[in-house]
């Protein structure tokens, strides 16, 4: 049976690290372990690398490209030993990551496979030919360095969704005629998606979204339109609640390994304020309003003619935000991630939903690493309304978000790591 008290564990200071910034930890050593084991020697090794696989049929493509790689040896038999009472030894390290790292990733799906891993290994040498030597890995996510324009960008958009502050926005817009069936008029769909005008969405701030959807029936005579049940929907509808649409977080990956390369969609994540307790969704659809062709203005007149053509016009509109909880957007030689929002609206009919999608850069907002106990991604006191730093200081929750960046239990982990 396995001892509870491993004779090697390592200990790591940062949950999320910058480039160009120090990792920083401790070796804890079970002496009594150590002894059992027969281990001479521990040292700690700092890796990183890009692996990317592509296997199409009977055919398996690997490609590994090493990141950074650093060693540095902690303890050796002879050297440091536990005070007088106690069997364990704490000894610290430090390793200096180089600028420009991708983030952390992970993906893994049918046959096509991209991760970039970063881990820090303690290795426990044991001389013996046929023992094994003891090996512990502790992973680390890593998000790129922003620039001081990125970080002040995330406390601005922070801001905006704490006071509700308004802003120049960014729009997408789609129309497509349709109808319900092989014959008659065709009806009109506008859909429209509004984010903030900027020039990229930072991780893990309120993100505001405006959804607009608007709709004008074909033309049809006012006698038909008021013979229409007041409680149904006119072709096409918009759709009374937020849960009727699909807005979701896509990715675009390229993935190329040593002679195989090939471009994956996948989606991210599909927002949902509606069902988040701390998100604030705002629905407005108001009746359907009546709007007769050539100009006519039936209430001026006071005249209702029968034969009068028209349409209905109907809209929705939805407000909310989004957070963003993934690796940053990046780009290299064997594996790229793009992003873009992709919406997607129903509407009764064989081929009359509409999609519509607006591609975004994802950053970081951050230019320091972020201690489990400090929060702040600035790392320094932030001069803001009470009402504001609840948003920009939020807890960045060490176990939920690292699940986003790599998958610790990929068997595939010790292969890269390893040497």
């Amino acid at each position: 049976m396995p001892s509870s008290n491993p004779a090697i564990s390592v200990h790591l200071a940062r949950t999320f690290l910058v480039p160009g910034h120090s990792v920083e930890g401790e070796v804890e050593l079970n002496f009594q372990e150590l002894q059992q084991d027969n281990i001479q020697e521990v040292h700690v090794k700092l890796r990183g690398v890009v692996r990317t696989v592509i296997t199409i049929n009977t055919t398996t493509d690997i490609k590994t490209v090493r990141l950074v790689r650093d060693d540095a040896s902690v303890w050796s038999q002879g050297g440091a030993y536990p005070s007088p009472g106690s069997n364990t030894l704490r000894i610290p390290f430090r390793f200096l990551l180089p600028p420009d790292l991708p983030p952390s990733f992970h993906y893994s799906r049918y046959g096509r496979k991209g991760a970039i891993r970063y881990a820090v290994t303690a290795v426990g040498t044991r001389p013996s030919t046929f023992s094994l030597n003891r090996r512990v890995h502790a992973p680390l996510a890593i998000i790129p360095k922003d620039t001081p324009d990125g970080v002040a960008l995330r406390e601005k958009l922070a801001l905006m969704a704490a006071t509700g502050a308004d802003c120049e926005w960014r729009t997408e817009r789609k129309e497509e005629k349709m109808r319900r069936g092989l014959w008659g008029d065709y009806a009109t769909a506008q859909v429209e998606l509004q984010i903030p005008k900027v020039s990229a969405c930072p991780l893990y701030v309120p993100i505001p979204f405006v959804i607009k959807i608007r709709t004008i029936s074909a033309p049809l005579a006012r006698a038909k339109a008021d013979a229409h049940p007041a409680d149904h929907p006119v072709f096409p509808p918009v759709p009374a609640s937020y849960s009727e649409i699909q807005f979701k977080l896509h990715d675009k990956l390229f993935i190329k390994a040593t002679s195989l390369k090939e471009k994956v969609p996948a989606d991210v994540v599909q927002f949902k304020p509606h069902t988040e307790p701390d998100a604030v969704l705002a629905e407005d659809v108001p009746a359907r309003k009546w709007v007769p062709l050539g100009g006519t203005d039936e209430k001026k007149s006071g005249e209702v003619d029968p034969h009068t053509k028209g349409t209905w016009i109907q809209e929705a509109t939805f407000r909310s935000t989004f957070r963003l909880d993934c690796p940053p957007t990046f780009a290299l030689d064997t594996l790229t991630c793009d992003y873009d929002l992709a919406l997607k609206v129903p509407f009764p009919g064989v081929g009359n939903d509409i999609s519509l999608s607006m591609p975004i850069v994802i950053t970081s907002g951050m230019d320091v690493p972020v201690m489990r106990d400090q929060p702040n991604a600035s790392g320094a006191p932030l001069d803001l309304p009470p009402c504001v730093l609840s948003y920009v200081t939020q807890q960045l929750i060490y176990e939920d978000s690292r699940r986003s960046y790599w998958d610790a239990g990929d068997k595939e982990w010790d292969d890269d790591i390893k040497d």
